[in-house]
């Protein structure tokens, strides 16, 4: 199997995998993947709930995203036709009082707060979850993305040369086993601060027609190829996990003091490593010469990893009102 045909499949898999073991809906789930910091702050946790989730069932974060919905936000606001509703939406989008620190547009406060948001998950549920490579299914055809590709490509790293494009394709090739031990975890509601001003929001996606420039300005924000197609309005937030990861595929003891050595290895699907990041990983060349990566992060800190996704279409025409579900 080549490095392309089959890491995608291992990461469908593996979302399948965890929808099931953590009973989330594969019609809104999105796997979280990257360098995540442990979150120790609201801003920390709100600019990545803010972000807008790329249509894949899984996706690479290396940092903030740079598209979010306070941005969005900001830009309807910037190009609607003068009126009761715009005066108000910027009023509100304006107030230092919504924002972390005063910081106008940099940190959107999102609800619940932070301290809520911990004392919830360390009330949540313990979990084990067990994945195989070469029996999971790895169909999302029913997904809500159907589609792998913002997920992470390499597997000793965050991209497929991160260690050595030979020692990836010989580990994304073959078979992989992943066991995952969260302590505590919370699939938690999470919504946008005083910010952002739902009746403005929805009368502007309803009406084209009072857009400084019309249906062109709407069809860039909201349109099929738009910068705000989905909003997150879940937050999957664990404190305390084991990821046990292994390859096995072949490996020499030279292609182990490699991947050991490397500053740069993370071993997918949970980049983990970063200066700024209190979990620990450790590796093992076990006597049938693959090789087991261990992750570990102590109870006590969040971090995140999976959103729940919804299309903003659906957010403001079904049935529920944006603030209660972005």
């Amino acid at each position: 199997m080549s490095n392309n045909a089959s890491l995608p499949n291992s990461t469908a898999g593996l979302y399948n995998t965890l929808c099931q073991g953590l009973n989330l809906s594969n019609k809104q789930f999105q796997l979280i993947q990257g360098v995540l910091p442990v979150q120790t702050s609201a801003s920390g946790v709100y600019n990545f709930v803010d972000g807008i989730p790329p249509e894949s069932v899984a996706t690479l974060y290396t940092s903030n995203p740079i598209n979010g919905l306070n941005g969005n936000m900001q830009i309807v606001i910037g190009n609607a036709i003068p009126g009761f509703l715009s005066r108000l939406a910027e009023n509100n989008y304006m107030n230092p009082k919504y924002w972390v620190d005063g910081n106008v547009a940099v940190d959107p406060i999102y609800a619940p707060a932070f301290e809520d948001l911990r004392s919830q998950v360390e009330n949540g549920s313990s979990a084990f979850v067990s994945f195989d490579s070469a029996t999971a299914d790895s169909n999302i055809s029913s997904s809500w993305a159907k589609s792998t590709d913002s997920a992470g490509v390499g597997f000793w790293g965050t991209s497929s040369e991160s260690v050595s494009k030979t020692l990836n394709e010989k580990a994304s090739s073959s078979r992989i086993t992943v066991d995952i031990s969260f302590d505590k975890f919370a699939f938690l509601q999470v919504r946008a601060g005083g910010w952002f001003t739902q009746g403005f929001f929805t009368d502007q996606y309803k009406n084209p027609q009072k857009w400084v420039d019309g249906q062109e300005a709407w069809d860039k924000v909201f349109g099929p190829s738009g910068s705000c197609q989905n909003v997150a309005n879940q937050v999957l937030l664990v404190s305390g996990y084991t990821i046990t990861t292994t390859s096995h595929a072949s490996y020499s003891q030279s292609d182990y003091s490699e991947i050991v050595k490397s500053k740069d290895t993370n071993v997918w699907p949970f980049y983990t490593s970063s200066s700024n990041s209190i979990a620990t990983e450790s590796y093992k060349l076990n006597e049938d010469n693959s090789i087991t990566t261990t992750i570990t992060c102590k109870p006590g800190s969040l971090q995140i990893f999976g959103m729940g996704v919804i299309p903003t279409s659906f957010a403001i025409t079904g049935g529920n009102s944006v603030s209660k579900m972005i």
